[in-house]
């Protein structure tokens, strides 16, 4: 550019460029004020489709004014030079976040994910549908309140599309098969885009990738969905089966609504805030009142009776010790015992989501099955026994990846070593009949094993038993000398 200055607006920095404009840092002389000033570069202003999308974002920022979504002032024209200034939001780009930071916890996901879904659900109010959705089009205030910004690729419902018929338009890494099919796109393109963000904040990587657009366009329309759960054990069942219901291929399946996903997201989050919530009043109710003493007037002429008020108030409060002690000690457990039967209900629904796949999936999915059933602390006794089937399986590496889950299960499958040694002398297979024997011989060893589980409950019940008698016999000696 020849001048710093396109008026009222002095240009300071860029803060980025993309196929649709230049955003610069600015300073508006009116008060000072720091904002973004988008512009297109002047080499393309011939291109009248790229003005006519430059012209309509101007019209659609006009229109949406949320916390979520980053605010329009107004725009113009000098010297051909078309622009408009927005908002500044400091924080850079949830792109550059999630570089810096590497993937969320779930929970941070969930946060980010209910913004974007409160930007969407006005945006799609108002008849917008943004056609772009990426992390790099979320731009991040200090505060972490997210803002949907760009909307050069928007699509106003009541208005006829500037993209031709059989022309794709938008990022490739988040966009939507019928996108992708150059068809006419909806609300559920946006969702699309919403399950692949979602995606990436959690792994850091989006949902498909490839080594060029072509490829990636096609794993798009032809991929399975990936689950979250696959990479990320400890993300929550019902945020995973959101994931894939948002990446669905027909977007018919994806008929609800960004409010829909939103609601859905605070179900997920809410009962485990609750559960901290409660955690942090249980503990902090949990403290010894202090026993004030009741001094006692010397009686005889030579001396002073013993003093049994005082000190039955010493053995008290000395008894109050491992009551305490007791008392948390019990809430610990009964805490750590409510998270694991959560814990243990979300497991057995992967489980059982392993197991439809290690039954009716594709070959490739079935041993994926089989393999990531080992990484389970435990399985279902049906789970086993599905296992013995795959075991028996005609393709030979299946077989293999289940024995080698069977192995890892030792103690559960103690039923199968009659099976396993069969399969040892006469699978066709050397490797599953050195991984049957291998299996066998970890059978052997868990029959003499104590299970961990077993040792950390008894010691726990000991300890709250120890520490409950102990109180109880201190209570017993004060009650006496009073």
């Amino acid at each position: 550019m020849e001048s710093k200055w396109i008026w009222p607006f002095e240009l300071l920095d860029k803060l980025g460029e993309g196929g649709m404009g230049v955003v610069y840092r600015a300073r508006y002389v009116g008060n000072n004020r720091q904002v973004a000033v988008k512009l297109i570069p002047n080499e393309i202003t011939a291109d009248p489709t790229t003005l006519a999308r430059f012209e309509r974002e101007l019209d659609v920022l006009k229109q949406l004014k949320h916390p979520n979504i980053v605010h329009c002032f107004g725009g113009s024209c000098e010297s051909k030079q078309r622009f408009y200034a927005m908002e500044y939001v400091p924080g850079g780009t949830l792109s550059e976040y999630l570089i810096d930071k590497g993937p969320l916890t779930w929970d941070k996901a969930i946060d980010f994910a209910i913004q974007m879904c409160e930007a969407l659900k006005y945006a799609h109010a108002q008849g917008v549908i943004h056609r772009d959705i990426k992390p790099g089009n979320f731009l991040m205030a200090k505060s972490g309140q997210l803002k949907l910004s760009d909307f050069g690729l928007a699509s106003i419902v009541s208005e006829g599309r500037l993209t031709a018929a059989g022309r794709t338009v938008g990022t490739i890494l988040y966009m939507a098969p019928e996108q992708i099919r150059g068809r006419v796109v909806t609300h559920a393109a946006d969702l699309y885009g919403l399950g692949c963000v979602i995606f990436e904040m959690l792994t850091g990587k989006p949902p498909y990738s490839g080594s060029n657009a072509a490829e990636v366009m096609q794993r798009h329309l032809k991929d399975p969905i990936p689950h979250v759960v696959r990479q990320i054990p400890q993300c929550p069942l019902e945020l995973d089966e959101l994931i894939c219901d948002l990446l669905a291929k027909d977007a018919e399946k994806r008929s609800f609504t960004a409010g829909d996903v939103a609601n859905r997201l605070n179900g997920i989050l809410l009962p485990s805030r609750r559960a901290q919530s409660a955690d942090t009043n249980l503990f902090a109710s949990v403290s010894p009142k202090m026993i004030t003493t009741v001094p006692v007037k010397s009686i005889g002429k030579s001396g002073t009776e013993p003093n049994f008020r005082v000190a039955s108030t010493a053995n008290a409060r000395s008894a109050i010790v491992p009551w305490t002690v007791a008392a948390v000690l019990l809430l610990v457990c009964l805490r750590l015992w409510y998270g694991w039967t959560q814990t243990a209900s979300q497991l057995v629904k992967a489980e059982q989501l392993w197991c439809i796949q290690l039954e009716s999936g594709q070959p490739e999915n079935r041993m994926i099955a089989a393999r990531s059933l080992s990484k389970f602390v435990s399985l279902q006794p049906s789970t086993i026994g599905k296992l013995k089937d795959a075991a028996n399986s005609p393709i030979a590496d299946l077989r293999l990846a289940a024995i080698q889950t069977l192995k890892t299960h030792a103690a559960e499958a103690r039923s199968l070593s009659a099976e396993l040694i069969r399969i040892q002398k006469t699978d066709e297979s050397s490797l599953v009949r050195t991984e049957a024997g291998l299996a066998i011989a970890e059978i052997r060893k868990s029959s003499n094993a104590t299970s961990p589980a077993v040792i950390t409950y008894w010691t726990i019940v000991l300890i709250v038993v120890a520490s409950t008698c102990i109180g109880g016999s201190r209570i017993w000696n004060t009650s006496r000398l009073l």
